[in-house]
């Protein structure tokens, strides 16, 4: 039986199958391992010798991507995602999954403020820490970093937002959706290191991505806050 799976979204990561390997070797052959790709056939055999399961993404972005992979997984316990672009440490996502596993923490996400100005410019790390403080203060959590590429949640927790319809967000999709249900968040610090080789598919301006994922938070919040006051009155004057 499978207890952990960790998903990896791809699309020419250069990176990808030397990180897929180095998963097994920090975890060990009983993790599940799934490529989730939206690149071509010739890339995605890179993969044929590394143990990891290749899918081929159908859905759109990063969070079609990751919720393609989760829905796939046999992991029991716990469903981890990391971006295999060689920023992120396979070693960190190891204490990722432990604190869900070891601390009673729902999900819990790398946190990259520590970062150097090199691997984060500096106005991006304002942004994240600003768009952190926003989320806070509306979901009652208490994040530095809602973007991470290296996260982990525990199996039930994403059972009950596995039919969320996606939205234009990351990471901060799930977080958002476990959150206004209750699920106690977590960030810890990890490295995060400057991107070599292929370039970011995330968004051509994440200034641009920032602001939209900004107007997600409002909408989530509206929603849950209307969903309140509908329940509110029902319950008034039943």
């Amino acid at each position: 039986m499978v207890e952990v799976s960790i998903i990896a979204p791809t699309m020419y990561e250069e990176r990808a199958p030397e990180i897929a390997k180095e998963i097994f070797g920090v975890f060990g052959r009983g993790v599940e391992v799934i490529i989730v790709d939206k690149s071509n056939l010739p890339y995605r055999k890179l993969f044929r010798n590394t143990g990891a399961k290749v899918i081929v993404q159908k859905t759109k972005g990063y969070e079609g991507a990751v919720m393609e992979g989760f829905r796939a997984a046999k992991g029991t316990k716990v469903l981890a995602s990391i971006d295999p672009d060689g920023t992120y440490s396979v070693k960190d996502l190891r204490r990722v999954i432990d604190t869900v596993i070891n601390e009673g923490y729902d999900f819990v996400s790398g946190d990259r403020s520590g970062c150097s100005s090199e691997a984060m410019l500096p106005h991006l790390k304002l942004g994240n820490f600003v768009l952190a403080l926003i989320f806070d203060m509306l979901f009652l959590q208490r994040m530095r970093d809602v973007f991470s590429g290296s996260f982990a949640m525990k199996r039930e927790a994403f059972d009950s937002i596995k039919d969320v319809k996606t939205y234009h967000s990351g990471t901060l999709l799930f977080e958002m959706e476990l959150a206004k249900r209750g699920y106690r968040l977590k960030n810890i610090h990890i490295s995060y290191e400057p991107r070599r080789g292929t370039e970011s598919k995330l968004a051509k301006s994440k200034v641009v991505y920032g602001f939209k994922t900004f107007k997600e938070m409002l909408k989530v919040r509206g929603r849950e806050a209307s969903q309140l006051i509908d329940d509110m009155l029902k319950e008034r004057f039943k």
